[in-house]
């Protein structure tokens, strides 16, 4: 009998970043660190009692950081169009006229890569580069065994031409099309 060991696999989100300084360790080094807030009382953000110019000041976005003295960048990122260009995401040897555009394409803003390895022929890149000010967490995901099926859903289909779905009335035909008889006495169908 092969079992298989019931360990809690952890759900990666990515949550936005609300600390004063994003985390660029990926792109390059601090020279040294950048301005830091005064410490706020304990269980509160960073930016309470600061007035708006001081939050201002001490809060940093990533182009901020990126084009500050304090911080060194790898030398990975683009200097020219040249740089720009040898590091696309587009291959000479495997792609057949390719658009121009192919060539501007990064690998860091397409989430996945055609290969002929993996299974699913995709895979995901990952990169270097910081794109947006936010962080992963990982969640401890829930456990799925040993719970009911839950079937949910319609129960039948509808269609959106049928009589009974619009506004009732006196004009609405709620009968089959045609001649719709009374049982009592013959007459057409009142309602």
């Amino acid at each position: 009998m092969n079992c298989k060991s019931n360990k809690m696999a952890k759900v990666k989100i990515r949550v936005r970043n609300v600390w004063f300084e994003p985390d660029l360790s990926t792109e390059g080094i601090y020279l040294c660190p950048m301005p830091q807030p005064p410490q706020a009382p304990a269980g509160a953000l960073w930016f309470t009692n600061l007035k708006p110019y001081e939050r201002l000041f001490y809060h940093q976005t990533l182009n901020s950081v990126r084009k500050s003295k304090r911080f060194l960048a790898t030398p990975e990122i683009p200097n020219d169009s040249l740089d720009f260009q040898l590091q696309s995401r587009y291959d000479h040897s495997s792609e057949i006229f390719p658009e121009r555009v192919d060539t501007l394409l990064q690998r860091e803003t397409c989430a996945c890569e055609r290969t002929d390895d993996s299974p699913d022929g995709t895979v995901e890149l990952s990169s270097f580069r910081v794109l947006k000010n936010v962080k992963t967490v990982q969640l401890p995901a829930g456990d799925n065994q040993d719970h009911p099926l839950k079937i949910g859903g319609i129960k039948e289909k509808i269609s959106p031409h049928s009589v009974k779905l619009i506004n009732s009335g006196v004009h609405n035909q709620l009968v089959n099309n045609g001649f719709s008889r009374q049982t009592g006495d013959g007459n057409f169908f009142r309602y």
